[in-house]
């Protein structure tokens, strides 16, 4: 596996969608943002992308894609500190499900460090600040030995907006758009990374270089016209998880599960994706898919959904995941 780290400027503005509009416009999705970047999203940034940059591939690479050939994650937190990068996952869904004496401390984290994953360590070590550091007002941790001071990762706003075109002809108009901001100074940066899984033939590398190189040209998270969405390049390194003897695995992306694809020792949230507007009187099709950090002992395979014959549009629920700590699962299982 590969991490890439998509890097921009402290202080970016980045705007998910969450809420899912289904009417004339989508201005209550514009209302609230999701914390970070989901792989249905990211892939869907990618092959556009790839349409732009190589267009006589980009059937190539979808097809390649539904064979397994190239996998990604959702993007989280990476944090650049001290000349070292901290990689933020995903909480596994097991993890909810720990006999801890404050609930309500354990269910505000939502994420892990990789140090954290690796080593297994339980939340009642995650509260004892001799081994672990809270961020993010109480929502991540991480190992003392990554980082040793409490930061701010993001901070998100709300403000008011007008639409720039035929205002007085809009019902529409005035709405409100929530965005999130990275922070970062000089001691230390935050930026977004993702997981891939790459196995393209020699003749599409090339141009997945190509398409990476647009996506972080156009940006990702908003429109880079209106501030949103700036990126300033992307990096790679190698992504491994140090864990051995594992039963259970859990997944980095949102998952559309083929049928019959779960068992009944599976832990997972649903989250529903789509729904967004199309013309009048039409809205695409919701999706239901699992959320990020569900944990299974069988292979999921996930699928790529057709939501629209015409214009094509499709929705990314392969699945990427990596190996669980056992401390995660035992006698939770």
């Amino acid at each position: 596996m590969q991490a890439i780290i998509l890097r921009s400027k402290d202080g970016s503005r980045f705007h998910f969608g969450k809420a899912l509009a289904v009417g004339k416009n989508d201005a209550n999705a514009l209302a609230s943002v999701s914390e970070y970047l989901h792989s249905d999203t990211l892939w869907s940034a990618l092959v556009n992308a790839w349409a732009l940059s190589s267009p006589d591939t980009i059937e190539n690479f979808i097809s390649e894609c539904r064979n397994e050939k190239f996998k990604l994650s959702s993007a989280f937190y990476c944090l650049e500190y001290n000349h070292k990068s901290i990689f933020f996952l995903p909480k596994p869904a097991s993890l909810n499900l720990c006999q801890f004496n404050e609930p309500k401390k354990l269910k505000k984290i939502k994420f892990i460090s990789k140090g954290i994953w690796e080593n297994g360590l339980l939340p009642e070590d995650w509260f004892n600040p001799e081994k672990c550091t809270l961020l993010q007002n109480e929502t991540m941790v991480a190992l003392g030995s990554e980082i040793d001071e409490s930061i701010t990762l993001f901070a998100c706003e709300t403000s008011p907006k007008v639409r720039a075109r035929d205002v007085s002809d809009r019902e529409d108009g005035f709405y409100y758009q929530t965005d999130l901001f990275l922070l970062g100074n000089k001691k230390y940066s935050v930026n977004w990374y993702f997981i891939t899984e790459n196995l393209l033939p020699e003749n599409l590398q090339n141009d997945f270089n190509t398409a990476m190189q647009m996506l972080v040209n156009f940006g990702v998270g908003g429109e880079r016209s209106s501030g949103c969405g700036s990126l300033t390049e992307y990096a790679t390194t190698d992504f491994q998880v140090e864990i051995e003897n594992v039963a259970y695995r859990s997944s980095l992306s949102l998952i559309a599960p083929n049928e019959k694809e779960l068992t009944e020792n599976s832990l997972y949230q649903i989250i529903k994706r789509g729904g967004r507007f199309l013309e009048k009187g039409k809205a695409l099709s919701m999706v239901q898919m699992l959320l990020e950090g569900a944990v299974f002992n069988t292979d999921i395979k996930g699928k790529i959904v057709k939501l629209n014959a015409n214009p094509p549009i499709l929705r990314y629920g392969l699945n990427l995941d990596i190996p669980l700590h056992n401390n995660f699962i035992n006698g939770l299982l």
